[in-house]
């Protein structure tokens, strides 16, 4: 050890000074292991600007790993921010302005055969959260014909959810009622208690309010399960391919938090209140905080968010309606499944 050589080497020369009758210097003391030892310094974190696309309990992967310091413990500087609305989440996304979003798979597949390299590679949403609710005077489904049927932006997937719902109940939704684009989840809802429209989509926590306000549900997508790819992880494959280990960072971030999420209603129920910008102090918001968490961490997040080629065949489907050009797109394209593969291989979140 260095130590033990410095010393010798000491020991040495004072014997050597005696032998020549010079004077015995002072011994300097021995340098530390901590002093030869030269500081190891921080790796940079790496800087990623990301979105979410709307206020709604879809979205609580991302904002939870935010909340939680996941990002960080990965190494990763995210800076993350609402979008609202998922065709200008993408529109950011092409444009370079954010390397990573969190919005619909419908954009992502509209955004792909429109030129742009799109990537899913997680999907949070699989399976459709939405209820098909009109006004409290609805009978039958004839009521609806004429009416305005409301959703958050054309092709989204309050659209789906909408075009669906209204086919099941035997309507032609380009024949039969006028579609109104509010912008996002949380206009369409205060377009439907204002009166905008007749009847529309919606999920926890909107439901609540929009029950309370008078309207009932007329048809529960929900509840049949239906294939959806409501809201995915996605970013640019010609960026994630530069930054592999980035992607996997942030997947792996996002699984954790909802594997905490899924153990923790308490610590989760705060973060869910800040993101949907409610006051748990409130009996109201706080019962429909509890609500919100039990469907939506309950019974529609995935512990692992795989994206998977039925969901996406399905919406594809139902978007042909107003993307012609999606009618043949083989959706294999479109998703990557290998980062949340290989976090579940790797047991994140559990």
């Amino acid at each position: 050890m260095r130590i033990r050589r410095v010393l010798a080497l000491g020991i040495t020369a004072l014997f050597i000074a005696g032998a020549c009758g010079g004077s015995t210097p002072a011994a300097s003391p021995a340098p530390t292991v901590a002093a030869s030892v030269a500081p190891t310094a921080s790796p940079t974190p790496i800087k990623i600007k990301s979105s979410y696309g709307n206020v709604t309990p879809a979205n609580l992967a991302p904002f939870m790993a935010k909340e939680l310091g996941l990002f960080e413990k990965r190494g990763l500087d995210v800076e993350l921010s609402l979008i609202d609305g998922g065709a200008p989440s993408a529109a950011a996304l092409v444009s370079n302005q954010t390397q990573i979003g969190n919005f619909g798979g419908t954009e992502a597949m509209s955004g792909f055969v429109g030129g742009a390299d799109m990537q899913v590679v997680a999907l949070f949403v699989p399976v459709t959260p939405w209820q098909f609710l009109a006004k409290g005077d609805y009978k039958t489904p004839a009521d609806l014909k004429g009416k305005t049927v409301g959703v958050a932006t054309v092709g989204g997937s309050a659209y789906v959810a909408a075009v669906e719902s209204l086919k099941r109940l035997g309507l032609d939704a380009a024949k039969d009622v006028t579609i109104q684009a509010f912008g996002s989840t949380a206009n369409l809802a205060t377009g439907m208690i204002g009166g905008a429209a007749y009847a529309g989509p919606g999920h926890p926590p909107d439901t609540v309010k929009l029950l309370a306000a008078g309207f009932k549900v007329i048809y529960d997508l929900g509840a049949e399960k239906i294939a959806a790819t409501d809201n995915c992880t996605i970013v640019l494959k010609s960026w994630a391919d530069k930054n592999p280990q980035a992607v996997q960072s942030y997947v792996d971030a996002e699984i954790e938090a909802i594997g905490i999420a899924k153990k923790d209603k308490a610590k989760t129920i705060p973060i869910l209140a800040k993101l949907l910008k409610l006051d748990t102090a409130k009996a109201e918001d706080a019962a429909a905080l509890s609500q919100t968490y039990d469907f939506y961490v309950g019974t529609i997040f995935p512990s692992y968010p795989h994206p998977t080629v039925a969901s996406f065949n399905s919406t594809r489907d139902t978007l042909v309606a107003t993307n012609a050009k999606v009618k043949d797109l083989d959706v294999t394209k479109v998703i990557e499944d290998k980062y949340v593969a290989d976090a579940e291989k790797r047991g994140v979140g559990k």
